[in-house]
């Protein structure tokens, strides 16, 4: 449904957006998350065409309608939420179906706000509005910049359970910016992870949630740091991180028992021994820092 080619962006000075290429499909969620200024938000303009790209195409398949959520958007604070729907309707050429309308506000918990007027809304309810606007004109596909940011963490869950909803009922493709990891859990197709307007990693979320459980980081406790870390090496020949009298080593699950044992077997006191899992925010902190070698 979109598909984007060595996409650029460049100023006089600097380049912001490094050859970035995303391909979306029908009902899939991708999110996209990086830290502040690391692209996201650029990424979205560029799509919709609010800032010029510099080089690459963003092909969008024939009779697809784009709709978007902008967060810094602004309403009348006179109008009610039925004159920003129709209004929103009449500037995109749709017909304005009262039956759907409802529909639609009643997914997002809006239905008894349609004649509230604007500046009585609440911030997250606003941004459920913005979101809810090209829904109801039957959008394909669906930019949302950081939308989770006005909400609590309850909110934040039922959109999710909402978008989830709407993309497999409506098919509607979308691409979600979001900073942090745990605001995309649990109910996106693909994550892009972007740092410095460059893809620095893209892979499916159920391949990112097996991998939690695929290699385990184990933590041990130790009365002997360094000769527990000298053993570690040695018969494991794997390397092994230092931190205070924890020894910190990456392992298979099965392998944990073992090295506990071998340890005794040396004489060293193990204090204790945690799994650590890396989780999905872990990968992501992982991914950033493998990239930026000085860490």
């Amino acid at each position: 449904m979109l598909e984007i080619n060595n996409l650029e962006k460049t100023t006089a000075h600097k380049q912001l957006m490094a050859s970035v290429n995303l391909t979306l499909h029908e009902s899939e969620i991708m999110a996209v998350v990086g830290e502040h200024q690391s692209g996201k938000s650029l990424l979205s303009k560029l799509i919709l065409t609010l800032s010029r790209k510099t080089k690459g195409t963003i092909k969008i398949s024939t009779n697809q309608y784009l709709g978007a959520f902008i967060p810094r958007e602004q309403f009348m604070p006179s109008d009610t939420v039925a004159t920003i729907i129709k209004d929103y309707c009449k500037l995109n050429n749709r017909v304005y179906l009262k039956s759907k309308v409802k529909n639609i506000l009643a997914l997002f918990n809006l239905r008894e706000q349609l004649h509230t007027k604007c500046r009585d809304l609440s911030d997250s309810e606003r941004d459920r509005l913005k979101i809810a606007l090209p829904l109801i004109a039957r959008t394909d596909i669906l930019i949302l910049d950081a939308p989770f940011t006005n909400l609590t963490d309850a909110e934040a869950k039922d959109l999710r359970v909402i978008l989830k909803k709407i993309s497999t009922e409506f098919k509607t493709a979308m691409i979600i910016t979001a900073r942090k990891m745990a605001e995309i859990e649990e109910f996106c197709d693909t994550i892009a992870i972007i740092d410095e307007g460059v893809i620095v990693a893209i892979q499916s979320y159920n391949n990112m949630i097996a991998r939690e459980f695929d290699q385990a980081k184990l933590a041990v406790t130790v009365a002997q740091p360094n000769y527990a870390a000298k053993v570690i090496e040695t018969e494991f020949k794997v390397p092994v991180k230092l931190c205070g009298d924890q020894v910190i080593v990456n392992l298979k699950p099965e392998r944990v028992q073992t090295v506990v044992d071998k340890l005794i077997e040396k004489h060293i006191t193990v204090l204790g021994a945690n799994r650590v899992f890396r989780s999905l925010e872990h990968q992501y902190w992982e991914i950033i820092k493998n990239r930026k070698r000085y860490y």
